[in-house]
């Protein structure tokens, strides 16, 4: 029995093969056909296919080597058993050719696609999957549960979800999932929603428990957004006489991103004006940081302490700060690395004379002994 299928393409330089796994039962002398596609796109000779993995003796490819990439296939004939259970992973591998057939990975980037042969465990066993989404005040989460049947006996499961904001020990929302038998080799998957309505912002950790005769425990962070675009860093030392940059590292809060957030600068001296800016216009993705820059010109500024209002502006809402700044006397000019410099130049140049007067010495030497 066919348990997954995944037709994704991966992809690494230059190098393709979809699709990217497929997942079987093992059966006793199980004999199966996969096809495959792979693709060179920097390779004039072609595409290089190999095998790797536990159980690569009993795999079969219909060609080691695509002379334009293509589709291929690969046959398994299984023995009759397996003694480890578990996952047993059959890598079907492609290589950008380069001249030479049958040359294996040494040094080139291969890509790899795979079959997984899931051998189950004597007695009861499960293995479970759990994921949930982030998402915006007042929003439900979303998650996806799946429970595999592992072991050669059927087992009941009986799934719970719960919420916990960070630092707590008291669940904020509990979802009881019904009891559900799985037979040998099944699978259960479950998708829906969470009551998180209430949720203020924040992070959380959902743990889905399930019991199966033992107990299993996944958990998995997420956040509840708010729609704010923070304030999180900033530059605060600038030196007088010049267009310094002015960088404001800010924070996507909300699980959507925003696409035009700016900042606009006021310079005061003791309450009053002495220079203004507008940053430039980002978007940003959700939960994203990232930086923003403006130019803050110092040109007649004194040397002290300023204050400075940071206000962002995003989607019609607005976030301030309001931060104290110093400018700085340039620093002074140093000439040490023209001392050594010089230094440098006056060795050589009393090396090449001493190197010349030596010469002029031994052939003066040469042409007295000639006479």
């Amino acid at each position: 029995m066919l348990a997954v299928l995944s037709l994704q393409l991966i992809q690494a330089s230059g190098v393709g093969i979809t699709p990217v796994y497929y997942k079987e039962f093992f059966e006793p002398g199980l004999t199966k056909t996969y096809s495959f596609h792979a693709f060179a796109t920097n390779s004039d000779e072609g595409v290089d296919l190999y095998i790797k993995g536990d159980l690569a003796e009993y795999v079969t490819l219909s060609t080691d080597h695509l002379p334009e990439g293509g589709n291929f296939e690969v046959e398994i004939t299984l023995p009759d058993k397996i003694e480890i259970p578990g996952t047993h992973k059959i890598y079907i591998g492609a290589i950008e050719a380069e001249g030479t057939r049958g040359a294996m990975v040494g040094g080139i980037a291969a890509i790899q696609g795979r079959i997984d042969i899931l051998v189950p465990y004597p007695g009861k066993y499960t293995q479970s999957t759990f994921k949930i989404t982030d998402i915006n005040n007042g929003e439900e989460a979303q998650y996806e549960l799946e429970i595999q049947s592992l072991g050669t006996e059927s087992v009941v499961v009986n799934p719970k979800i719960e919420i916990y904001k960070n630092g707590s020990s008291e669940a904020m929302v509990t979802e009881i999932i019904p009891q559900k038998t799985l037979e040998s080799k099944e699978t259960f998957s479950t998708a829906g929603t969470l009551n998180t309505k209430e949720l203020p912002a924040g992070e959380y950790i959902a743990y889905a428990t399930i019991e199966w005769g033992e107990t299993t425990v996944l958990n998995q962070t997420f956040r509840v957004g708010e729609f704010l675009v923070d304030i999180i860093d900033y530059d605060y030392e600038f030196e007088r006489g010049k267009i310094n940059p002015f960088r404001i590292e800010i924070e996507n809060k909300w699980n959507t991103k925003i696409n035009e957030v700016f900042a606009t600068v006021a310079i005061t001296d003791e309450g009053i004006l002495i220079g203004d800016f507008k940053t430039v216009s980002v978007e940003t993705k959700p939960w994203e940081i990232k930086n923003i820059t403006g130019f803050f010109d110092t040109s007649n500024l004194e040397s002290k302490k300023y204050t400075a209002k940071i206000v962002l502006f995003y989607d019609g809402a607005s976030t301030s700060k309001l931060v104290a700044i110093y400018v700085n006397e340039p620093p002074a000019k140093t000439y040490i690395n023209y001392i050594i410099i010089a230094v440098i130049i006056l060795a050589l140049i009393i090396a090449v004379f001493a190197y010349l007067i030596w010469k002029v010495r031994m052939l003066t030497k040469q042409n007295g002994k000639k006479k």
